[in-house]
């Protein structure tokens, strides 16, 4: 049975036409997509959409400015961790790194929860990659977003660093299974990255549990190199999304 089918999926205010040509006998061509991946299930061969957008370039700028401002938070904010505050003379810049943290934080948490529903990947190895992108990007928001409120509470950031922990090791789940399993297309890349993440994570305890400035400058050398890590990545995603499709 022969028919014609015109779906419209909206993503980002995008619409994107997806015009399946024809149905027969369980086989389903779709043709005229940007975009698609050739699947087997049970010995039919099909094609299924992959939607063209997604979010990871613009997440990987975000993450490595958050990276960025959390190592300069630790470097110039005065932070007394024996008393859980900042004091007066550093008022404005807490001020203005909650609000930068803050911003940073929503826009991960938000993309992560976005990517965690609409699924972008999911003619993707069935779906693995919205699991590895975006449920670390939505608890990596929260925990953006934690800090922020912290820092404009003027509150301590100690118990913030127990919940970094918790992210921090599912990021190393993460790595791992991206050595593991050849995921992405550089896995130690990109598992370096999420490395990074963690590591900085881990650090955050002693750092925010002390006011050893040897403690924090470590904190902040780790923070640094996950910027470098994640802006080595968001120029690879953004290079790859801006490359021109190949003649028709």
């Amino acid at each position: 049975m022969n028919s014609t089918i015109a779906a419209w999926y909206h993503l980002n205010s995008i619409p994107i036409g997806i015009h399946p040509e024809s149905i027969d006998s369980g086989t389903i061509i779709w043709n005229r997509l940007p975009k698609s991946r050739e699947k087997n299930t049970s010995g039919v061969r099909f094609r299924v959409l992959v939607l063209p957008l997604d979010f990871l370039d613009s997440m990987a700028w975000d993450v490595a400015a958050a990276a960025a401002l959390l190592g300069v938070t630790m470097l110039k904010l005065p932070y007394k961790a024996s008393s859980g505050s900042v004091n007066a003379e550093g008022r404005n810049i807490r001020i203005g790194l909650a609000a930068a943290i803050g911003a940073s934080g929503l826009y991960l948490f938000l993309t992560g929860i976005a990517i965690s529903f609409i699924w972008p990947f999911g003619a993707i190895s069935g779906g693995l990659y919205n699991v590895l992108f975006g449920g670390v990007a939505a608890l990596g928001g929260l925990l953006l977003l934690a800090i922020s409120v912290v820092l404009f509470l003027n509150s301590s950031l100690a118990p913030v660093s127990y919940f970094a922990v918790v992210v921090g090791i599912y990021a190393v789940v993460g790595a791992y299974a991206m050595v593991r399993y050849g995921l992405t297309k550089q896995p130690l890349v990109s598992a370096l990255g999420y490395l990074a993440f963690a590591v900085t994570a881990f650090l955050s305890v002693p750092a925010t549990h002390s006011d050893n400035r040897w403690l924090r400058w470590l904190f902040a050398a780790f923070a640094f190199l996950f910027a470098l890590a994640w802006v080595i990545q968001a120029a690879g995603f953004t290079l790859e999304h801006l490359q021109p499709p190949p003649p028709a």
